[in-house]
Order: C-alpha cells, then sequence, then structure tokens
C-alpha cells in the first residue's frame, strides 16, 4: 500500500506562524506535523510516501535532506521508528490544486503506483489534519473494494472518506453517511423546508464532516482526466472535491464514520490543542 501526503499549501490561516516555515514543519509534541502523520503510516503497510510540496518547499526538501534519483525524482530515505520509508516528493512551482496534485503525483514513475496501469488505490491524508483513526482499516476496506468484482445493485467503490461528526466550526458537515456506508453528495434545503430535510436525514443516515483522511483509486483521477481535456497536461489545476461529489452520484464512494479524536489544525489555538494532546499522550 502506497500513501499520499497533501502539503503545498500556504496556511494562510496559519500567519505568522507559517511566513517562514511551512505548515507541516510547524512542530506539534516536539516533531514536525508532517512527521507525526509519517509515523502513523510507519506502523501499517506503507512502504512509500508521495508528498507534494509547494509554499517553502525548499524548507521541507531541506528537512528531508531529499535528492534527485535515478529517474530525477526528488527522493529521501525517512527512518521511523522500527524501519525506514521511502519518500518521493512531487513538487509544484504553481499551486495545481488537490485534484492536479494528485494527478501530477500519478504521472510520476513507480511513486503512487507502481505504473499507469496499476489501480491499487492509496491512502490520502491532508498534511493539516490530525485523526487518530485505525488507518489498517481503512486500508483493508480500500484493498477489499479493489480486489471484490461490484455486486449487481451496487458499483465498484472508486473512494473510501473518513467522516468524523460535525465541529463547531463547520456544524452542517460536509457529506451524508448511509446505514449501509455509502456517502452521498445532499445539497442543503432551503430554511422554510429544513426541518422536513433534517428528519430525512435522521431516517436515510448522519449528515458528517470529511476529515480529510481517505482512501482513492487511480481510476478516479484518470477518468476525470480522460474526459476532461482542461485537465490533461502535467499541470493541469483541478479540484478533487467535484471529482467525489460526482462519483457520489453514482454510487462510487464509501464512508467510515470515525468517533474518535480529530482535530482540523488550521489555526494556530487548534495547533495548540493538538499540540497539548499528543505532549500529553507521550508523557
Amino acid at each position: 500500500m502506497r500513501a499520499m501526503i497533501l502539503a503545498a499549501g500556504f496556511g494562510t490561516r496559519m500567519r505568522p506562524l507559517t511566513d517562514h516555515t511551512p505548515k507541516p514543519l510547524l512542530e506539534v509534541a516536539g516533531l514536525p506535523l508532517l512527521e507525526h502523520h509519517l509515523l502513523r503510516l510507519e506502523a501499517i503497510d506503507v512502504d512509500r510516501v508521495v508528498i507534494n510540496v509547494g509554499h517553502l518547499a525548499d524548507r521541507i526538501l531541506s528537512h528531508f535532506a531529499a535528492k534527485p534519483n535515478a529517474k530525477g525524482q526528488l527522493e529521501a530515505c525517512w527512518q521511523g521508528r522500527k524501519r525506514r520509508l521511502t519518500l518521493i516528493f512531487s513538487r509544484e512551482e504553481t499551486p495545481l490544486e488537490t485534484g492536479g496534485g494528485i494527478a501530477r503525483a500519478l504521472s510520476l514513475s513507480d511513486a503512487l503506483t507502481q505504473d499507469a496501469g496499476d489501480d491499487t488505490p492509496f491512502l490520502l491524508i491532508n498534511g493539516d489534519v490530525w485523526c487518530d483513526v485505525d488507518l489498517t482499516l481503512l486500508t483493508i476496506q480500500a484493498l477489499a473494494s479493489h480486489s471484490l468484482a461490484p455486486l449487481a445493485d451496487q458499483p465498484q467503490a472508486l473512494a473510501g472518506l473518513v467522516l468524523v461528526d460535525n465541529p463547531p466550526h463547520h456544524p452542517r458537515g460536509d457529506f451524508l453517511l448511509t446505514p449501509t456506508g455509502i456517502v452521498k453528495d445532499e445539497a442543503d434545503a432551503a430554511s422554510d423546508e429544513q426541518d422536513e430535510k433534517d428528519e430525512q436525514e435522521e431516517q436515510a443516515g448522519s449528515r458528517l464532516t470529511f476529515s480529510g483522511v481517505s482512501w482513492l483509486s487511480p481510476r478516479l483521477i484518470r477518468r476525470a482526466i480522460a474526459e476532461t481535456p482542461a485537465y490533461q497536461g502535467p499541470d493541469s489545476v483541478f479540484k478533487l472535491a467535484p471529482l467525489l461529489r460526482e462519483a457520489m452520484q453514482h454510487g462510487e464512494v464509501r464512508g467510515l464514520h470515525h468517533r474518535g479524536t480529530w482535530i482540523d489544525v488550521g489555526t494556530p489555538q487548534r495547533l495548540a490543542e493538538l499540540d497539548e494532546l499528543l505532549s500529553h499522550a507521550r508523557a
């Protein structure tokens, strides 16, 4: 299993902390946030991690001592607590958005996938979140969706999202998770229809917030590229969210409700909250 960490953002909401330090290198409990993600990936069957970098990329590349490999890719060997991970860095000279960043990573030889015909799912983690979801469970779901033939009345899944209870700063949530584990995109109802809408949602499932942790099939990105000329090219700029919403319309997205710890590290206050949480756990 391989993984990608999205770490190319500007970290605008974290300023002034991110004026000179990229958000992935901000320290939490004595380690850069990015290395906390790597430690969790080290603990499961992940051997290769692609990290896209943009804002203050040189600081991240220097931190990991990344150097060009035989294929001209920026590579580093990161020593975890028990084993080493191979890191491949996908440098974005201009922001490519989430979908474009993943597409570029997929174009790198033997990085996110073994080759252009490899449809093995990969883990995808936003670099600015913290979630203690069981990543092993997530990989099992991903590989099962990849290997099992789809049911007659249910298409093959192309993505699996970890969903969490809605936080105070995002009370309406993002997507609806049905009792059968299907993720749907339900548009917000008008105010005079809201009570009826809420009742329907209670019967059909729960509206939850996307945690920023997921698995994706390369087919989701490759299909969008094949169908959309604007997405074709090594530096195409497009978002992942519209692709997920389109896949939801076809029943191709699964969900997992995580009831444990999740923090959107989007502000200095929430960074401090995570620091306190992990520091206490290490004590």
